[in-house]
Parts: structure tokens; sequence; C-alpha cells
């Protein structure tokens, strides 16, 4: 449903963002078909190939500059000989060659010599033209964010005022497409994002996706679409939704989940689309039932094609944990190296712990892969594709820390690529409930990475290889800064109700790196809670952070930095400041809770 601008260059993306991050390849001709599956010994994994591609180039319009002015000193200084012995053409008899001061040069009969001329009284010669000096003819320039004017082709003033396009904006002298700016900055803004509806232990309870605008000023226009199961082509769920700026829309996802099982599926994924950028989660459900959790879902420009899985292990009878991998291109050959051996189904191998499995999937398709019997747990999975791919983590129901402790919940997180992970890391607790424990497990993404922590603690520094995690147990209330020498991610999961909380039930959260913190975030709780919290990360000392309006307050420091619980009603809100800062969202109530970051910068800070 985006349009790209037949202004946007790519030349001023580049000087308003790093271009080190082209948008992925997503344009796929539609199959119905998907490749049997293989598995390999012995354990290695298949070899990454970042896919890439340039800007979208744009033609010569309108806006495009005239030529640039000459200073000639002589009007025939050098003439070209043709194979013949002729001079050849080096300009168009008539046509203009540039300035000579004030003066037009215009080339002559032969086609190679440039003479002066002189311009109409009243006029001089600017950027090629005769003109009045009011501007320069064809030059243009922005009137605001969604108008650009040109100036007369005799310079005597600007015309009136042209809009954009409806997903454009105009920055310096031209209209951009919002979408491919989006792309060119990337971070958890865009236009495009998939989803899909979870294995969660209340199987009847349907998923939602949750869209925000983060738009200061335009309306965006939002699609759902589904490929049906079975099916490689997305069709419209519905008619289109308007979401106005700061605001948000809840899609609901009702198509069946892959449940308790292995399985390559054809089809059976969500995508939303829009025309301006825009922000989504996904809630598994978004209601305050038994089992609840929630992602933040990153836009398919940013996707990237190696991970690690964050999931924890099983604890309830038949509640597997797993992940799911969503194609968003044909013929895409995904791999997997698990810590422990995942079940085979349809579709899919068996992989005993350490090989690596593979199977090849088509746009839309979805692959769930399980890890069987008590206390299975697909935690430091190392997923690699030859093309982006979607990837969540999670447990259909979780205990945390053991099936000692009452209750489970369903736990799940769109894992971030690993090209996106930090070296620093806030470590802040979830908001307190009562006297629970802080559960963290940190995950390596290199080879001997060393971790530390400040305040220290016991068992720390941490040695990890790529894939290999370490738990860590945190006392009542209790922050810490992570910081390690390779790129690595910490995750939190909430303990459940009967340990100590009080309230609530687990959750899984991944950290954000401290140098992909973002200014602004729309944002969205879930419903049917009876507590939720903005959680507001930023530099000591620095720019004051608002949410809806209002001046956050009430932070503690943890090391260099400081951590505010910010109460919130239900429904959807907008933080902001004039510096970057993090946000995390988390949700209680009695037996469920949910938590997922507000959103992220995706720089690749970690090539792979």
């Amino acid at each position: 449903m985006h349009r790209h601008s037949r202004f946007a260059g790519p030349w001023l993306l580049c000087l308003l963002a790093a271009c080190n991050d082209p948008p992925a390849d997503a344009g796929a001709s539609a199959s119905t078909t998907s490749a049997a599956p293989t598995s390999d010994s012995p354990a290695t994994t298949a070899t990454s190939e970042e896919t890439t591609a340039t800007p979208p180039t744009s033609s010569t319009s309108a806006m495009t500059a005239m030529p640039t002015e000459s200073a000639t000193a002589e009007p025939d200084t050098t003439t070209a000989t043709s194979t013949t012995g002729e001079p050849a053409c080096t300009c168009t008899p008539g046509e203009s060659g540039g300035c000579e001061g004030e003066q037009l040069l215009v080339c002559q009969a032969d086609c190679v010599t440039l003479a002066s001329q002189p311009c109409e009284p009243g006029e001089t010669c600017i950027g090629g033209v005769c003109s009045t000096g009011a501007c320069p003819p064809g030059d243009t320039q922005c009137v605001d964010e969604d108008h650009y004017a040109q100036c007369e082709d005799d310079g005597s003033g600007y015309a009136p005022p042209v809009a954009c396009g409806p997903g454009d904006t105009c920055i310096g002298d031209q209209c951009f497409s919002l979408c491919d700016l989006a792309e060119a900055t990337p971070s958890t803004v865009g236009c495009s994002f998939f989803a899909n509806r979870m294995d969660n232990y209340y199987a009847e309870e349907n998923d939602s996706v949750v869209v925000g605008n983060p738009h200061a000023s335009k309306t965006a226009t939002v699609q759902l679409y589904l490929a049906p199961t079975g099916q490689n082509v997305e069709s419209p769920q519905g008619a289109p939704v308007t979401i106005a700026p700061g605001k948000t829309h809840t899609f609901t996802l009702a198509n069946p989940p892959i449940d308790k099982v292995s399985a390559l599926r054809i089809g059976g994924s969500y995508r939303i689309d829009s025309d301006v950028p825009v922000v989504a989660y996904q809630h598994s459900p978004i209601g305050a039932q038994a089992t609840n959790d929630a992602s933040m879902l990153f836009p398919e420009h940013a996707l990237q094609a190696s991970y690690v899985v964050a999931s924890y292990r099983q604890t309830q009878e038949e509640s597997p944990s797993y992940f799911n991998v969503i194609a968003i291109a044909d013929k895409t050959t995904v791999t997997w190296t698990p810590p422990v051996t995942t079940s085979a189904g349809a579709g899919v191998p068996q992989v005993f712990a350490g090989q690596t499995g593979k199977v090849v999937l088509n746009r839309f398709d979805t692959l769930q892969v399980i890890a069987p019997g008590p206390n299975g747990d697909l935690s430091g999975t190392m997923i690699e594709a030859d093309r982006p791919i979607w990837v969540v983590g999670a447990v259909e129901c979780a205990n945390v820390p053991s099936s000692n402790v009452s209750y489970c919940d369903h736990v799940e997180e769109q894992m971030l690529p690993l090209a996106y992970w930090g070296a620093e890391y806030v470590g802040a607790h979830a908001p307190t409930r009562g006297t629970e424990k802080h559960y963290w497990r940190v995950y390596g993404g290199e080879d001997g990475t060393t971790v530390k922590t400040d305040p220290p603690l016991p068992g720390t520094p941490l040695a990890l290889n790529r894939g290999e995690w370490k738990e860590l147990v945190v006392t009542t209330g209790t922050s810490v800064i992570f910081s390690g020498d390779k790129p690595f991610l910490p995750v939190q999961y909430l303990e459940s109700q009967e340990g100590g909380a009080g309230t609530g039930d687990p959750a899984m959260v991944q950290a954000i790196p401290v140098e992909q913190f973002l200014d602004r975030y729309a944002f969205a709780t879930g419903t049917g809670y009876s507590q939720h919290y903005a959680q507001i990360v930023r530099v000591q000392g620095a720019a004051e952070v608002f949410v809806d309006g209002l001046m956050v307050g009430g932070y503690d420091a943890v090391g260099g930095y400081e951590v505010a619980d910010w109460p919130i009603a239900e429904g959807a809100h907008l933080a902001e400041s004039a510096e970057p800062f993090g946000i995390v969202n988390y949700g209680y109530t009695d037996v469920t809770s949910y938590a997922y970051p507000g959103g992220t910068r995706l720089e690749v800070i970690n090539p792979q």
C-alpha cells in the first residue's frame, strides 16, 4: 500500500542517515510448495549470506537542479575532432552552456563554440538562464512538511505550492517517501510487519496486533493481510483503517496456531501494511487471560538472517519450549542448531543436540520447532538463513523459576537479530512485585565473550560463546549495568506469582542496547490489567522524558543511568524527549502479566 516518492533520491537519504542498513529483499513470487526438509550432521550451521539492496534511484524530475554555472574565460578554447577529421559536436546549437559573468553562453552553429550573449535589460544570467533574479529558474524549496514550490522558468518568482504525495514529506527542497526514510534510518518504525498467532496454553484465545502511529501530524492508512494456511498469497482482512497521529488500532489474529508440535506450514502468517511508518506490538492474547505475553514487532525491512533464540525450559506437560520462523522471500533456506534434541513433525526433521536441521520455506510459510519432554529448552538455538527471516522464541506455558512455583504463563519475544546486539545494557528490574527475585539469562553473540555487571553479581564475569547462555538470579529491587567486550543479549524472566511476586506471572523481555535508544515512542497497553507501567531509562541528568505530556519523575540511579517505573492508564500512549532514552512496557494483574520493549533503533552494530 505504501508509495515511493518520485523525488526521493538515495543521495539525500544517505545525508539524512547512515546507509549501511539496506532494506531486506522482500520481493518474491508466489508459490504453493515447500521443499523437503533435511537433517545434517555434524554440528555445523549454514553460512549466513546477508541480503543487501541499494536505495531506490529516482528519475530526473522538475525538482532537479539546473546546469552548473560556467567560469569559461574564452568562448572557444578547445575543439574535439572526430575520426573523419571533422570537429565532433560538444553542444547543441542555440542551447545554453552556462553563464559568463552576467551574460549567457550560447552554443554556436558549429556545435562546438560557446559565445557570450547579453541578457535582456533588467535580467542577469543565473544557472544558465537569463532571469530577473527573484529565484533561480527551476529551483525548488519546501513550503512546509507537506508542500514544495518551484521557481518559474523566467525566474520571476515561485509558483503556487504543490502537495507532496499522501505518504511523503518535504525535506530541504524535495519530497521524500516516509516509508523510504524509515528504511534509511532503521528502527522499529516501519511500513510492513509480519505477525503470527502463537501456540498458547489456551488455544481458543485469539491473538492481537496493536498498531501505533508515532507521526506528529500525518494519519496512517493501515491494512491487515493474511496468507491463509495452505496458501502463499495474502488477502486483505477487512477494510483499511485510519490511525490518527499518536493513536493506535488493534487487529485480531484468528488463524489457528500450530499447536504443540513441530511443523512446516504453507502460509498461515499475517502482514500489516501502512502508507506511513507505524509501530506494531503482538499480544498473545491482548486481554488479561491466565496465560499472556507480548512482543515488539520488527519491520520487514529490518529483519536479518542470523539469530540466537531466547526461550525457557518446559515446566508443564505438553507446554513446550519452541521457536517460530516466517519466511519473507521464496526459496529461503533455514537452518537451526539446537542445544537439545528437537522433535520431528510435518515437513520437519528430528534434530539431535548439536546437530543442524534444514528446511526451505517460501514467503508467508511458517516453521515451528519444539523441544520435547520435561525440561526441554530451546534457549541458545542458533538460527541461520540465506535470506532475512522473522523469528520468535517462546514457551507455551512456563513456570519461573521452576515447576514447583505456581503459576505458568505464556512467554514470547520476537528475537532481536544478532546484527543489532550491543555491548552495554541497563539491566533494570521489572517494576517490583512483592519480594520476587529477578531472573536474567545472558546470551553470547560471539565466541570468547566476557560480560561484567555493575555492581558485580555472584558468578560474574561471565564467559560465553556464541549461543551459550548463563543465568543470574538477582535480589529484589536490584538493577545492574551489563557490559561486555563483544556483543551479547540479556533477557529478563519475570517470576511466577507464588514465588514472592504476589501478582502477575512469568513474562520474557529482551533488554535493548543503550546505543539503540530512540527519542519518541508510540505504544499501547494490554487490556483488563490492574497495573500498567512505562519503564523509562535515560542517562543521568539527560533531557526530561514526557509520557502523554506529563514529565516523568521518580528516577532511581543505576550506574550512569536512571530508571523510573511510570504508572500509566490502559490504552494508547506517546513518550518523547529531546534526547534518546529507553522504554519497556509492563502489565500486571492476578495470575498473568506482559512485558515488551517499547521500541528500538535498528542500526547494524554487529555485522554478521
